[in-house]
């Protein structure tokens, strides 16, 4: 029995009750409740993809469910941040000993150490293919990748579109999300929405449509893969991104909205207030830069933001 139709059985039991024997109709046996000997309803198609969705959901509980991810931000060598600035398995113990810095400050809730890796890298020359942006490697995103599964340690991929579409670099890293603990970030910073910007010089722009079209196809990634999937997205200024009234909610992905940006502690706490504020907010992330931010926010002051931050990433 589905426990969507739950409700309608109680009504049903309540009624062959008070329903004398000679009252009710011919029943065949398939259609008892085994167990119950009521009359229950055959379910029709829709019904039983309802139910199916709901049983996974139950199988799959929410990613970020007393959990709060810490990462470290970067790609697979140096140049974007200090991830990439030694190798994975160094890497891995730096991580550790930040998410770990978050940890000691948290009872009852998990902290789980986080590579944030840009997959897809905005350039400001167009480059061979004119889209102004390139691609990781896919091999050396999976060694990566591979090394942190066997640390516990879970990935993000993150896009930095230039001129490239996006559904053309979400089909690059399809494969790499389509395995566990590995989630995707898309940065409106370098989606130059006007042919004549260039990423650096220009920033970019998203809207909540695109991103709908985004969060569907994660969606149908998770169904797949068998999990849940996380989506983070980056802002720090208004113009990166339009039509939060229009964002909608998708139930295998978990939405989170990374106020990034570096400096000191009130633009940025300003920022996050903000956006959580907003239509579309799901979950908070809150980005800090090891050498832009003057001071620099200890864990005990990021984790007193309301509503709490579920994802941290260091750069």
């Amino acid at each position: 029995m589905c426990y969507a139709g739950l409700f309608a059985v109680m009504m049903l039991v309540g009624f062959t009750l008070a329903a004398s024997a000679d009252s009710l109709p011919a029943i065949d046996a398939p259609r008892y409740l085994h167990g119950v000997g009521i009359l229950a309803p055959r379910q029709t198609a829709e019904q039983e993809a309802i139910c199916a969705r709901i049983a996974w959901q139950q199988a799959h509980p929410p990613l970020l469910q007393n959990r709060v991810l810490v990462g470290l931000y970067g790609t697979t060598g140096p140049g974007l941040g200090i991830l990439g600035t030694q190798d994975p398995t160094a890497t891995v113990k730096l991580v550790q000993a930040q998410a770990a810095a978050y940890q000691s400050l948290l009872t009852g809730t998990q902290v789980t150490p986080l590579f944030h890796m840009v997959a897809v890298i905005a350039d400001a020359k167009p480059g061979e293919d004119g889209d102004y942006s390139h691609r990781v490697k896919l091999a050396s995103l999976q060694r990566w990748i591979d090394v942190a599964r066997r640390n516990n340690v879970w990935c993000v991929l993150d896009i930095q579109t230039g001129h490239s579409p996006l559904t053309a670099e979400l089909a690059y890293v399809a494969p790499l999300l389509r395995q566990p603990h590995v989630h995707l970030a898309i940065d409106p910073e370098f989606m130059m929405s006007d042919t004549t910007w260039v990423p650096g010089q220009h920033i970019g722009f998203m809207d909540g449509d695109t991103l709908n079209q985004a969060q569907s196809w994660l969606n149908e990634i998770a169904s797949q893969s068998g999990e849940r999937k996380l989506l983070i997205i980056h802002q720090f200024d208004d113009r990166m991104f339009g039509g939060k009234p229009r964002i909608q909610h998708y139930p295998l992905v978990e939405l989170v909205w990374d106020a990034d940006g570096f400096g000191g502690p009130s633009p940025k706490i300003d920022d996050y207030l903000q956006y959580a504020a907003e239509p579309g907010f799901q979950y908070g992330g809150f980005k800090l830069f090891y050498k832009y931010d003057r001071p620099l926010m200890s864990p005990a002051q990021v984790l007193r933001l309301h509503p709490q931050p579920v994802f941290v990433i260091y750069q």
